[in-house]
């Protein structure tokens, strides 16, 4: 499953490949790079940037086809859909972590009510 928090490289990659589709760098049904060309580009062992589009194919944000190489999907709804998930997981990530920090000072002077 494709998360905006995982510490996994090959998650973080295919987060990367997915920010590159949606800011339009790969057009919708545009063929993407070797595995071995991206690899070389992210600085990574080309197993790595396989299983970084294996997630993006599990997703269905990339269609592999066994002779020509990985496109990206012309299904545009599915792409907003995802893309909206991916900023609600921000969302929440970024709410917890300002919850982390407490409530502040209290008026009785106390951080967090402590």
């Amino acid at each position: 499953m494709l998360r905006q928090d995982s510490t996994k490289r090959y998650n973080q990659l295919a987060v990367d490949l997915l920010k590159k589709i949606l800011n339009r760098h790969y057009l919708p049904g545009s063929k993407l790079p070797s595995t071995r060309e991206l690899a070389k580009q992210a600085g990574v062992n080309p197993n790595t940037m396989q299983r970084a589009l294996q997630v993006l194919q599990d997703e269905k944000i990339l269609i592999k086809q066994s002779t020509t190489g990985r496109y990206v999907t012309t299904d545009i709804q599915h792409l907003k859909n995802i893309r909206n998930r991916m900023l609600e997981q921000i969302k929440q990530n970024y709410q917890e972590e300002i919850r982390s920090y407490g409530s502040g000072f209290e008026n009785d002077g106390t951080i967090g009510g402590k």
